[in-house]
């Protein structure tokens, strides 16, 4: 499990840095230019990164015990 939500992180880091660069076409954009700079997508999948992490450092405690 704790793997699993370590890829989950990285997925979700790529898909980051994915959204904030401008040009390719942002297949979940539904406002605005799909090929423009989307700083919200950004952020929610850094916040969802960052919860990913946490929670693979509370699976991976819990198990240790």
């Amino acid at each position: 499990m704790r793997a699993l939500l370590v890829v989950v992180a990285v997925v979700c880091l790529a898909l980051a840095v994915f959204y904030f660069i401008p040009g390719p076409y942002h297949p979940l954009t539904f406002s605005g230019t799909p090929t423009g700079r989307h700083t919200t997508h950004t952020i929610v999948f850094l916040a969802l990164a960052v919860l990913s992490v946490i929670a693979s450092r509370f699976v991976g405690a819990s198990k240790q015990s």
